[in-house]
C-alpha cells in the first residue's frame, strides 16, 4: 500500500485490500470467506461490509492464529477454521484471505485444504493492507477468478459489467438498474462478477462480445486480462448519472456493440425526463431555481465524474463545483472547477474546508463530520459510506433513469429543508 493509500485508510476514506477482496467474494452467492489472520482484521472488514449486508457473520469467519504462527505456520489454525465452517455453513466455495503478516509465511493453503478432504473447493489469496486499499483488494479478487475461466464461444450481444459491488452505497440497486437498462436496450448480461452473479455465470464471462468497465479502479485490470486471455474487447464507460448522462452512456455502448432496443430506452428517458422537468418547473415557480453557492462532491472517481456532469449539466446551478476523489485516477472532469485527490492533495483539501462558506455537500458522513467539527454550514446529501446517520431501505438506485429521478428528488428536498429551517427553528417570527 502506498503512503497516500495508507493515510486515506487511516482517515476513514478507504479500507484495506482484505476488505475489498472479501467484498468481492461475498458478492458471489454461496461463498464463505475465511480470514487467515487476527480478529482485528476480521472485525475491521466485517464492520464495513455489514453496512450493506447484516447477515455476513455466518458466511465470514476468522482463524485467529496464535502468536507463534508467524514462525510455525497456520496449518492447525486453518484446519480449525475449515472445521468451524463445516459446522455453521454450507458453502459452494471457500475463499481464504491472508492478512499482511500471514502473507509472509507462505503456507501451502491449497495443499492443506487437499489433505483436509473438504466438501468444497478452497481458493486462497494474499490480501492484506500492503496490497492496497479496498479497490486493490476487489480488483485482485476478480483477477483471481479470471484465472479460473476458460475460453468460450462468443455470444453476439452478450456483455459483462465489471466493477459493480453491493458493498458501496446503493451498489445493489445500481447493479439492478444497469442490468435493466442493458436488457431493455437489447443486450444479454452474462455476468456482473462480485455483484450477485453466480459462480457459473461468472465463469461464462469469456463468451461476452464486450466487457463494460463501470469503475476502472475495480474492473479495468480484469478487463485487460480477459482481452489478453480470451480476446474479449472492453469499454471503460463509467457509471451513468442523470437522464442525458444515461442516454450518452447507452449511445456510447451502442457504437461499440450495436443493439436493437436503444430507441425504446431513449423514448423511456424522454418520457420520464419530461415528467420530471414538469414537476421541477412547478417547484421553481415557488422556490426559485435549484441553486447552491458551492457544491462539493467527495466520492470514488467514477461516481464523482458522472455526478459532477449530471449535477452541473442537468440538475442544479452553482458558482463553484469542487470534486474530491477518494482514489488516484487518470480521469478528466470538465464540469468541475477544481479536482483534488485524497492522499495526494491533502493540504489543498484542508484549505478548501477552511474556506468553505456554505453550499451542497454530496459525500459521506465522514465529510459531514468534518464540516460539523469546523462549524461550517452545509446542505447534506449522503451518496457514500459511511452513512451513519441515514437509513437507505428502498430499491431506488443512484445511477440510470430511476437514479436520476431519485437523486434529483433528494437534491430538491435538501434545498427545501434548508429553506424552511429558520421557520421550523423559530428564527423567523
Amino acid at each position: 500500500m502506498s503512503k497516500a493509500e495508507w493515510e486515506a485508510a487511516c482517515h476513514h476514506t478507504d479500507t484495506c485490500a482484505l476488505t475489498g477482496a472479501a467484498a468481492f467474494f461475498m458478492g458471489v452467492p454461496k461463498s464463505h470467506v475465511l480470514v487467515n489472520g487476527p480478529l482485528w482484521c476480521y472485525f475491521y472488514a466485517l464492520r464495513y461490509l455489514e453496512n450493506a449486508a447484516g447477515y455476513l457473520s455466518s458466511h465470514m469467519t476468522c482463524t485467529q492464529p496464535s502468536g507463534t504462527a508467524i514462525v510455525y505456520g497456520t496449518e492447525e489454525d486453518l484446519l480449525r477454521g475449515f472445521d468451524a465452517i463445516r459446522k455453521m455453513d454450507a458453502p459452494e466455495r471457500v475463499f481464504v484471505e491472508n492478512n499482511c503478516s500471514i502473507s509472509m509465511i507462505g503456507d501451502d493453503i491449497a495443499g492443506i485444504a487437499a489433505r483436509a478432504d473438504l466438501p468444497w473447493p478452497v481458493y486462497a489469496m494474499d490480501s492484506g493492507g500492503v496490497k492496497g486499499g479496498f479497490a486493490g483488494g476487489w480488483s485482485q479478487a476478480l483477477l483471481r477468478i479470471v484465472a479460473e475461466m476458460k475460453p468460450q464461444k462468443t455470444r453476439s450481444r452478450a456483455v459483462n459489467v465489471l466493477g459493480v459491488t453491493p458493498f458501496l452505497l446503493k451498489g445493489r440497486e445500481d447493479a439492478a438498474e444497469l442490468k435493466r437498462l442493458l436488457e431493455a436496450a437489447g443486450y444479454e448480461v452474462l455476468s456482473m462478477p462480485g455483484a450477485g452473479s453466480s459462480w457459473e455465470d461468472i465463469l461464462r464471462a469469456p463468451a461476452a462480445a464486450l466487457n463494460l468497465v463501470v469503475r476502472d479502479e475495480l474492473g479495468l485490470a480484469a478487463a485487460k486480462q480477459m482481452e489478453k486471455d480470451f480476446g474479449v474487447p472492453y469499454l471503460s464507460v463509467g457509471l451513468p448519472y442523470g437522464m442525458k448522462g444515461t442516454e450518452r452512456w447507452l449511445s456510447r455502448m451502442a457504437e461499440a456493440l450495436p443493439c436493437s432496443g436503444l430507441p425504446a430506452v431513449k423514448e423511456e428517458i424522454e418520457r420520464r425526463n419530461t415528467y420530471m422537468r414538469h414537476l421541477a418547473m412547478d417547484m421553481e415557480s415557488l422556490w426559485g431555481p435549484l441553486w447552491f453557492d458551492r457544491i462539493l462532491i467527495a466520492a470514488l472517481p467514477s461516481e464523482a465524474a458522472g455526478l459532477a456532469e449530471a449535477v452541473r449539466g442537468e440538475w442544479a446551478d452553482t458558482e463553484r463545483l469542487m470534486v474530491h476523489l477518494q482514489h488516484r485516477a487518470d480521469i478528466s472532469i470538465p464540469a468541475a472547477d477544481e479536482v483534488l485527490t485524497v492522499g495526494a492533495d491533502d493540504a489543498a483539501i484542508g484549505a478548501a474546508y477552511d474556506a468553505w462558506q456554505g453550499g451542497l455537500l454530496l459525500a459521506s458522513a465522514h465529510e459531514e463530520s468534518r464540516f460539523i467539527r469546523l462549524g461550517k454550514p452545509f446542505t447534506p446529501c449522503i451518496i457514500a459510506y459511511p452513512a451513519t446517520d441515514r437509513m437507505f431501505l428502498t430499491d431506488l438506485p443512484f445511477c440510470g433513469v430511476r437514479g436520476a429521478e431519485y437523486l434529483y428528488e433528494r437534491l430538491w428536498n435538501a434545498k427545501l429543508l434548508e429553506q424552511m429551517k429558520p421557520f421550523r427553528s423559530g428564527e423567523e417570527k
